[in-house]
């Protein structure tokens, strides 16, 4: 790139850093949902047994789309989730579920259930009003390149952000575009991600409760099992609840700060 820009090399390896994060979240949101929907499964039928075992009437089944928790929709995008309901009535859980956005959208593109394209603007339509609500989601060439890596699954760096055979003070206004658009992506990304992972945690409580009464020999009632289920949901949503944007802003700048990376043109 021309001298007369020298900073547009540190422009354009910000961009690759935000989007290669952005990725990483991704990926593990991707991970989390996975293992959420397996044990969701296992946790709906201890439940049912548990209920049964105590003869007692088995709480029946919530189905939460979570797209449409989440108001993402406009699309027809459409996935299921079936929870017990002694769960999906805990407030906290059941508005929880809208995170699994990011993780089960990139499990859609993986079965080839939802195209790549389709995925890219339910991910940016999600994850970026979560860190700005104000700001006007139309993607520029790099940012749309770096979404389209994040769900294709192609390595950021690896990516053609098709700035190499622009010049000067236009491949500076792309940049800045992308770094201006790839930043709440990031941050979003990483938000919904460790939300979404507080539903997992609870999951795993709720399990190993169950795990720990069936056989036991205690005396069972209904409403000591939405205790006992309560007691090991509350923690995960009180950890959930202090989840915010600040707090995901705080950790990442921290993060920023420790590997030295170029911050200097960061959405303030």
């Amino acid at each position: 790139m021309p001298i007369f820009f020298p900073d547009n090399d540190n422009r354009k390896a910000r961009v690759i850093q935000l989007g290669s994060d952005a990725q990483e979240y991704l990926y593990q949101a991707h991970t989390d949902y996975t293992d959420f929907e397996a044990l969701l499964k296992i946790v709906n039928n201890s439940i049912a047994d548990t209920y049964t075992a105590a003869g007692l009437q088995p709480p029946g089944i919530t189905s939460v789309d979570i797209y449409k928790a989440a108001e993402v929709a406009s699309e027809g995008e459409s996935k299921l989730v079936d929870i017990s309901k002694v769960i999906a009535d805990i407030a906290g859980f059941f508005t929880t579920v809208k995170y699994l956005v990011p993780g089960a959208t990139k499990a859609l593109v993986d079965s080839g259930t939802m195209a790549e394209e389709t995925a890219s603007r339910v991910l940016t339509r999600f994850t970026i009003p979560l860190i700005d609500r104000d700001v006007a989601i139309t993607l520029g060439d790099v940012a749309g390149s770096i979404v389209g890596g994040l769900i294709g699954g192609i390595a950021i760096a690896g990516i053609d952000l098709g700035i190499d055979a622009i010049e000067g003070a236009k491949a500076r206004g792309k940049l800045r575009d992308g770094i201006n658009q790839v930043f709440p992506l990031r941050a979003g990304t990483k938000l919904s991600q460790e939300k979404a992972a507080t539903l997992l945690s609870s999951l795993r409580a709720v399990k190993t409760t169950l795990d720990a009464i069936s056989g036991a020999g205690v005396p069972l009632t209904d409403q000591l099992i939405q205790n006992l289920i309560n007691r090991d949901v509350n923690p995960s949503i009180q950890t959930e609840q202090a989840i915010t944007p600040a707090t995901v802003a705080a950790e990442l700048k921290e993060m920023d700060m420790e590997s030295k990376a170029w911050t200097n043109e960061d959405p303030s």
